[in-house]
């Protein structure tokens, strides 16, 4: 059945926004209707002869699920001719210009340049949406080499709309990649280190942190006050609260005497005056992965295996599913954790696309998922108001946007979000960095300056 779009007042802003600029980013949080305001001012656009078709760039499972269903929902959209660039159909409407919206995800982007734009001289669109634009900031190598081959064929595109609700998920300077593909440089220029030099500085001895000059931030924001329109979910939705519940769990003390050991090597190394980046990352991964419970080991001959070390944090699962008979949607870093998880209780699932329709009808128990793989797009709220952090992610970005599958439009009960956390662990460390989520560096390196205070 086909619902009529009436635009909320928010929408409405949106929606001008938009089909008033060329270049524009609308930063608005989740469960605003990003989404059915960006569809209707892509039909006013051409509908009014002032474009002639759009590319939709987004996140894979936001590409093949969610826009095409909200075209297919909205009454007044479904006039749209919609292709997915991902199939030998979708490529045939892009060579013919039979379709007005075409859909392609980031990781396709190389792809669709050598098979759709090279050696081109017109196109069938003339405009782009950026769906999710954070995942193109500067700081991603792979998405920085995927949209730096498709900025060869910024000429195509005069029309260059953006949207995100998470647009500064480590600070300030995950803005420049963005602003950049919206406005080709005119605001912040084309290198991110003019970027850099120009609004931060580094402290001595601190190869990998950017802070703000004083004023900096202000600077920064009038620079982009004309491009961005902020919409902020708590003052346009009614949603129903969220509540935050920390399971304190306790490793068993061998496995806390090696825990031990381990992070003392990481502090040393992240003190040491040749330590990278990587090496902290990978070994307070290994911390995260001790603290979960199991962990990946390497024998003499490199073989990976899987080592199981406790269960403290599957038995928390277990007595927190029990609590309650409600479904609980659970986020996990690590495949082992998925595999251990749904060994140990019953009627868990790991999610992929044919979870969708079971578990918003309530059938299935227990969905497991790591972050990144269910956090873009996907509604989730009419299965459960109940989520669970088995494993906590660096991100922030990952964190807000799990945690707004079931805090979103059309969920009908307090959300409860639960973190099973090992006392005095790394845990303790990323949950704290992730609620300072205004700090410049990542969370990774704020979690191990927590971690150095508490030694």
């Amino acid at each position: 059945m086909l619902v009529k779009f009436s635009p909320l007042k928010h929408q409405e802003l949106a929606i001008a926004h938009l089909v008033e600029n060329d270049e524009a980013a609308l930063f608005a949080g989740m469960g605003l209707g990003k989404t059915a305001s960006t569809l209707a001012a892509i039909s006013e656009r051409i509908l009014s002869g002032d474009a002639k078709g759009f590319l939709i760039v987004s996140p894979l499972r936001v590409t093949n699920y969610t826009w095409p269903a909200e075209v297919a929902k909205w009454e007044e959209f479904r006039w749209l001719t919609v292709a997915n660039l991902r199939t030998p159909e979708g490529l045939e409407a892009w060579d013919k210009g039979t379709a007005n919206v075409y859909l392609i995800n980031y990781e396709s982007l190389p792809k669709l340049c050598k098979l759709c734009m090279k050696g081109r001289r017109s196109i069938p669109v003339d405009g782009v949406v950026w769906d999710e634009l954070s995942k193109a900031k500067a700081n991603g190598k792979k998405a920085g080499t995927r949209i730096k081959e498709f900025r060869k064929y910024k000429r195509f595109f005069t029309t260059r709309w953006g949207l995100t609700g998470t647009p500064m998920p480590n600070g300030e300077l995950d803005l420049f990649g963005q602003v950049l593909l919206l406005d080709n440089g005119k605001r912040f220029g084309e290198f991110i280190t003019h970027f850099r030099d120009r609004y931060f500085y580094q402290k001595q001895f601190d190869k990998y942190g950017y802070h703000l000059h004083d004023g900096a931030a202000e600077k920064i924001q009038e620079k982009i006050s004309d491009l961005a329109l902020v919409l902020r979910s708590e003052d346009y939705l009614d949603i129903p609260p969220t509540r935050l519940h920390d399971i304190e769990v306790t490793l068993p003390p061998k496995v806390m005497t090696a825990y031990k050991r381990l992070e003392k090597d990481l502090l040393i190394d992240v003190r040491g005056s040749e330590v990278v980046a990587p090496n902290a990352a990978a070994l307070s991964n290994k911390l995260l992965q001790i603290t979960g419970g199991t962990v990946y080991a390497e024998d003499e001959n490199e073989t990976r295996t899987v080592e199981t070390l406790h269960s403290v944090k599957i038995e928390a699962l277990k007595k927190l599913l029990s609590s309650e008979k409600s479904p609980l949607l659970i986020a996990t870093n690590y495949k082992h954790e998925q595999a251990r998880i749904v060994a140990a209780v019953d009627g868990a699932e790991i999610f992929d696309e044919t979870s969708l329709e079971r578990w918003n009808a309530g059938k299935i128990r227990a969905l497991v998922a790591h972050p990144a793989s269910i956090g873009h797009g996907l509604n989730l709220q009419d299965g459960s108001s109940r989520l669970c952090w088995f494993s906590l992610t660096w991100s922030r970005e990952l964190y807000d946007q799990f945690n707004a599958r079931l805090a979103r439009t059309g969920q009908k009960h307090e959300t409860h979000n639960h973190r099973i956390l090992a006392k005095g662990t790394i845990d303790e460390a990323v949950a704290e960095a992730l609620r300072h989520k205004g700090d410049n560096q990542s969370s990774l390196m704020a979690a191990i300056k927590m971690l150095q205070l508490r030694t």
